[in-house]
């Protein structure tokens, strides 16, 4: 059995369901969405959900602002609820990224991002019991917040489905069609579908689908734990408090609901090779006594926080940290659009829109060229500031 459809997006997560939103958006509804699972159930479902505006390059800032501003007003724009909460952030770095946090804080004010660079008393003062010690410099992003991946990604698809949008659940890719050196078709266990377009938003799948056509597409998987703490009273953590990015204690957390925190830092326990389609989804005990140190120490007021459970997700990182986005070199109708490496929640509502733009229109309303896979052979890699974190990017 074969059925046709001028584009088809592999990826049920919020990369996939942005473009589909934003393609029916501009009347192109004949679209089928393939998702393996169900929607969100991969990276999108479990992302710490920060949306933050601070970058080292002119595109992902200018991305990141546009994605923000979409955010604040998604509920009223796409409808369902994309848990958006303006709560604003703070920086603190050592001496080895003051250079890098001044250079992203211009960067940010260059493209419009309420924000700049503090004091000690400052950063305590707009987030309580805060720890500054062996921070050398600071920095608030104003208009920044949090969100729930798994919401957006169902706001979107909904809205794309009452577009006119398939969206087929369950329906793993198993194969690509082939035509010389054209795309021409999807492969799921039930039929063929036909399609002018075809859009790898797979995530952490991405690699695989890449060889199902000779091409190689570099993807390293890591595992992200976030840990949510519960602050007892009478000790409270408004939802409004401001995030905060510590480099000091190599943490980063949030507000979660009333009373409760989302906390992560960097380092991974788990030990063996990933795969996407099994991993841990919880956080390991010694991630959580690990970061509930660390915790205690960036807000001893925080010390007699309980942990209520937490979970893990994969980031699909690339050899720089930055998504690949753009046609595939040497197939025709083959659309990249992957490798987030931890930024897709935040840049889903307008790399949905630039990839829609590139497939209708030609040229996206920015400069993607960056982006393009071919990148990794010039040796053009996108690169963090951070002298430690790449992902910060």
């Amino acid at each position: 059995m074969e059925r046709t459809a001028d584009v088809v997006i592999i990826g049920g997560g919020i990369q996939g369901a942005s473009l589909a939103y934003h393609l029916a958006m501009r009347g192109q509804t004949d679209v089928v969405v393939l998702e393996k699972e169900t929607l969100a159930s991969g990276c999108s479902g479990r992302t710490g959900g920060m949306i933050r505006q601070h970058y080292s390059t002119d595109l992902v800032t200018e991305i990141a602002k546009q994605g923000r501003d979409f955010f604040s007003t998604f509920d009223e724009v796409v409808g369902g609820h994309s848990g958006w909460v303006q709560c604003g952030l703070v920086y603190m770095v050592t001496e080895k990224d003051r250079e890098a946090l001044r250079h992203n804080v211009d960067l940010g004010r260059k493209h419009g991002v309420p924000t700049g660079l503090i004091d000690p008393s400052q950063a305590r003062d707009l987030v309580p019991g805060l720890n500054t010690d062996g921070a050398v410099a600071f920095a608030f992003e104003e208009d920044a917040g949090y969100g729930d991946g798994y919401g957006s990604t169902v706001a979107f698809a909904n809205r794309a489905r009452d577009l006119g949008v398939t969206i087929l659940q369950g329906t793993p890719a198993i194969g690509l069609r082939r035509e010389g050196d054209r795309i021409t078709g999807v492969l799921t266990p039930k039929e063929t579908i036909g399609a002018r377009v075809v859009v790898n938003a797979a995530g952490p799948w991405a690699d695989r689908l890449g060889r199902m056509v000779g091409l190689n597409l570099p993807l390293k998987l890591e595992l992200i734990e976030e840990a949510v703490i519960r602050v007892e009273a009478p000790d409270t953590y408004p939802i409004h408090t401001p995030s905060v990015y510590d480099f000091v204690n190599g943490l980063s957390f949030r507000p979660e609901g009333t009373g409760h925190t989302v906390v992560a830092e960097g380092s991974s326990y788990f030990k063996g090779a990933l795969d996407p389609d099994g991993y841990p989804t919880k956080p390991s005990d010694r991630y959580i006594e690990d970061v509930s140190v660390r915790l205690a120490r960036a807000m001893p007021r925080l010390e007699s926080g309980s942990c209520r459970g937490g979970w893990a997700g994969l980031l699909e990182g690339t050899p720089d940290f930055h998504p690949v986005m753009g046609w595939a070199p040497g197939l025709e109708g083959f659309v990249l659009c992957y490798g987030f490496s931890g930024h897709g929640f935040k840049e889903a509502p307008v790399t949905g829109r630039l990839i829609a733009e590139l497939i209708l229109d030609g040229t996206p309303s920015l400069d993607i060229s960056p982006l393009a896979f071919e990148r990794f052979e010039r040796g053009a890699l996108l690169r963090s500031l951070y002298k430690d974190d790449p992902v910060m990017a």
